[in-house]
C-alpha cells in the first residue's frame, strides 16, 4: 500500500530549517495516514513478536529494537521512496545523505527500552557541521503515560551529556499523534520514557548521516535483492548503492557511467 505524498510547502521547511538549527528537532504532523500506520504496525508486530535474540548481552537488551526490518518487508524500505525525506534533509546534511541505520522503538507496557537511557546518537561533536540526524515514524499515540520520547532542546550546540537529573530538570516531553514524523539532530539529547500503561508504544527510526560515512549495516548486501529491486532510485541510493566500494580492478575500472561510488558526493 503506497499513501499519496504531498511536497512540504516552502514556508514549512523553512520553519523546519530554523528549529533544526535552533532548538535541535522538528514536527511534522499528519505525515503518515491512518491506513500506513496500521499497515506497518501490523506487519511490524509479526516481526517484533518472533524476535529471538542472539547470546550476546547487546542483543538481549535491544529485544525492542529491531535492527533489520528492512530485511524483512518491502512495505518498510518503501519509506524510503517518500520524497518528502529528501526534502527535510537535504538542508542538513547535502542531497546525497545515506542511512546509518533503521530501526524500531517500542517501549512494552509498564515497562522501557534500551532508548530509555539519557543518550545521544551520534558520538561525534564538530561545532557547526551535522554529520547525522534521526526521524521518528510514530505508529502510536505519543503520550505522557505511555513513554512518547523526551529531548532536550537545544543540546546539540554543546559537546557535554548532562546527567540525568539535569535532563529531566529540563527537557520536554513530547506528545504527538500517530503519523507524525519528528526529526531531529543526532546529537540532541534525548530518551523514550517510561510507559504506564496496558498497551504497547511503537515507532519506527532511521538515522541518517553524510554519504562518505560508514553505515552500521552493509545495506546493499543485507537487503535481499528481492526487496530492493522494487525500490526506486532515491530509496537505492539511501540504502547506499552510490556509495558502494570496487572489490577489484575491474570493478575500479569501469566507465565513469557504472562506477559503484558516483563522483560529487561530500
Amino acid at each position: 500500500m503506497n499513501q499519496l505524498y504531498q511536497e512540504i510547502p516552502l514556508s514549512t521547511l523553512a520553519e523546519h530549517v530554523y528549529n533544526m538549527q535552533t532548538r535541535g528537532y522538528s514536527v511534522f504532523e499528519d505525515f503518515l495516514d491512518e491506513d500506513m500506520c496500521e499497515l506497518l504496525k501490523d506487519r511490524y508486530l509479526s516481526v517484533l513478536n518472533s524476535y529471538q535474540h542472539y547470546s550476546t548481552e547487546r542483543s538481549k537488551v535491544d529485544k525492542h529494537h529491531i535492527h533489520d526490518l528492512l530485511v524483512q518487508d518491502v512495505e518498510f524500505a518503501k519509506l524510503l521512496e517518500d520524497p518528502r525525506l529528501q526534502q527535510i534533509f537535504t538542508p542538513i546534511l547535502g542531497e546525497y545523505w545515506i542511512m546509518y541505520a533503521f530501526t524500531t522503538s517500542s517501549i512494552p507496557p509498564h515497562g522501557e527500552n534500551y532508548g530509555g537511557r539519557v543518550h545521544v546518537d551520534c558520538p561525534r561533536f564538530i561545532q557547526n557541521y551535522v554529520t547525522n540526524a534521526g526521524i521518528i515514524w510514530a505508529l502510536d499515540d505519543f503520550t505522557t503515560e505511555n513513554g512518547g520520547t523526551k529531548l532536550l532542546p537545544a543540546s546539540h550546540h554543546s559537546v557535554e551529556i548532562p546527567s540525568e537529573s539535569f535532563f529531566e530538570q529540563h527537557c520536554i516531553q513530547l506528545s504527538c499523534k500517530k503519523g507524525t514524523a519528528i526529526v531531529f539532530n543526532a546529537r540532541v539529547v534525548h530518551r523514550a520514557g517510561f510507559n504506564k500503561t496496558d498497551a504497547w508504544r511503537h515507532s519506527l527510526t532511521m538515522n541518517v548521516c553524510r554519504p562518505y560515512m560508514k553505515q552500521r549495516m552493509d545495506w546493499v548486501r543485507f537487503i535481499p535483492e528481492n526487496i530492493s529491486s522494487q525500490l526506486n532510485q532515491q530509496a537505492r541510493r539511501i540504502i547506499g548503492f552510490d556509495t558502494r566500494l570496487p572489490s577489484s580492478l575491474e570493478e575500479f575500472f569501469v566507465p565513469e557511467e557504472q562506477r559503484l561510488y558516483k563522483p560529487n558526493q561530500e
